[in-house]
């Protein structure tokens, strides 16, 4: 039986369980929620293949409507509830950011220091940056690197934090100083290495104390290698050859303050709720409303594609939405994607937790569920960006056909496979090496030690490049010939991982 054929059979025998929850106030909630949302998730699930998805609308400080469907594991079919975990990804910043903010607040540093204040080893290629970047400029990505600059470095492999933030020093920023917005994962980072150093407590152990315990969310875990222990953990999924697989968790503790916080749909609800009520959680003052308020204070331009503007604050983007204000966010990870967003002039929140990393339903679903509380007209968008999630895939399926039908047409490179093998070194990185495997060739890494590359010719001295982690696709990479000898080569990386290429040469 296909996987695809399992998921619609576990989605008819648990949907019977979707509409039991808590019998919550239904004041001022649009009829579409409270009549028809279940039905809708339901079907879009499905469409979507997702085998476990939890959402939670919070209005006027309470859980209005709570949707918990799916497995955590499709071998097993262990129906997930409202505590099951699931990783956030980058929605693991607001945290970092509101925690930065708060330690700010109570006098642990300023926001305007210098990173080099704090962290001595901090240097970066332009000696002025060195000087002056802030801790404000790594939370809102304003140091002048492009989104995803950089990344390679931060999963799965075995470098620290130090040694991360370090590399960076070599890494030269694509845009201007605080001219141009740039997605910077490795900024939080820093924030969580500034926050250790001016406290003498690490990051994990204040996301903990300061936030999950105050908040009762007894369920979320700071960093990624919990997962695996948890009893109540949802699998990562993502989709191979149109078949949903589970995949091992991503290792990213070396940038836990950047996306490594796995939450329940309940535990998250408290979040949301702390945040539309300035800080508060019940009788308790948990963050400093002045904390939170320096998080969503605009402080880059981050595009008007399709939005009148885009703005972005220390961990959350702010978004003009049909006139309305969101403070939002999402978060992806190997084998997630998650959103979480809130609407402060109708205190109203909404927390949507998938575990694929196949999907675009996080984002048509956010405002599929806000509009009704505007009044605005209701669009499907989950329909629409499924519809351009098929083109999307059916366009990169072609292309990959397309190179395999070269490799399996292709004739011998210009120089036989054994002139190829050898060490390569990238002064960033570090160094890879490449032996032949049969008739293709593969590349082992120095610091991602379960990953590998298996190279097969496509024609003159290019390779198709078939990462054996889907997370990091499948690309090209061009050799470079020079008097009759391997000279160098460009790695590339899948887009969602980095869009910066990398050149190694030849030893």
């Amino acid at each position: 039986m296909k996987r695809a054929s399992k998921i619609s059979i576990v989605f008819f025998l648990l949907s019977l369980f979707v509409g039991l929850q808590p019998c919550w106030s239904q004041k001022e909630v649009p009829s579409f929620i409270t009549d028809s949302l279940d039905q809708y998730l339901q079907q879009q699930q499905q469409k979507w293949k997702i085998p476990a998805m939890a959402v939670a609308i919070i209005k006027d400080g309470k859980v209005v409507k709570q949707y918990v469907n799916g497995v955590t594991d499709l071998k097993t079919n262990t129906p997930i509830d409202e505590h099951s975990l699931f990783m956030i990804g980058s929605n693991t910043k607001a945290f970092t950011a509101i925690l930065t903010a708060t330690l700010a607040t109570e006098g642990a540093f300023s926001l305007k220091d210098p990173v080099k204040k704090w962290l001595p080893y901090f240097e970066l290629a332009d000696p002025y940056l060195t000087t002056h970047v802030d801790i404000v400029d790594v939370l809102s990505h304003r140091v002048g690197f492009e989104t995803f600059q950089g990344d390679f470095l931060n999963f799965d492999n075995d470098l620290t934090s130090e040694e991360i933030i370090k590399k960076f020093a070599l890494i030269q920023p694509t845009h201007q100083y605080r001219e141009t917005w740039g997605y910077f994962n490795t900024g939080y980072t820093i924030a969580g290495q500034v926050i250790e150093k001016a406290t003498g407590q690490d990051w994990a152990t204040h996301i903990q104390k300061r936030i999950f315990e105050p908040l009762a969310m007894t369920n979320s875990l700071a960093l990624s290698r919990q997962m695996p222990e948890a009893t109540n953990a949802t699998k990562a999924h993502t989709v191979i050859d149109g078949e949903v697989v589970a995949i091992d968790y991503g290792d990213i503790d070396a940038t836990a303050p950047a996306g490594s916080i796995a939450s329940s749909i309940s535990d998250m609800s408290s979040w949301v709720i702390m945040l539309l009520g300035d800080g508060n959680y019940g009788d308790t003052q948990v963050i400093p409303a002045k904390a939170i308020e320096e998080t969503i204070k605009p402080r880059t331009i981050n595009g008007t594609a399709n939005d009148p503007f885009r703005l972005y604050g220390m961990g959350w983007d702010i978004v003009n939405h049909h006139g309305h204000k969101l403070i939002m966010h999402t978060g992806g990870i190997h084998g997630y994607v998650t959103s979480v967003t809130t609407v402060p002039e109708e205190n109203l929140g909404v927390v949507i937790l998938t575990n694929t990393d196949s999907n675009y339903l996080f984002e048509g679903m956010k405002y599929d569920i806000i509009d009704p509380f505007l009044n605005l007209p209701q669009r499907r968008l989950s329909d629409v960006y499924h519809n351009y999630y098929t083109m999307n895939t059916a366009r990169d399926k072609s292309q990959l056909d397309t190179y395999k039908a070269q490799v399996e047409k292709a004739v011998a490179p210009s120089l036989p496979l054994s002139a190829f093998e050898g060490r390569y070194i990238n002064t960033v990185y570090g160094y890879l090496d490449i032996a032949q495997d049969g008739d293709a060739l593969g590349i082992t890494f120095q610091h991602h030690k379960d990953l590998t590359v298996r190279l097969e010719h496509l024609e003159a001295d290019r390779f198709l490049a078939t990462f054996s982690n889907s997370l990091y696709g499948t690309s090209v990479f061009p050799f470079t010939i020079t008097d009759g000898e391997v000279a160098q080569f460009t790695l590339k990386l899948h887009p969602q991982v980095e869009n910066t290429t990398y050149d190694f040469y030849k030893q």
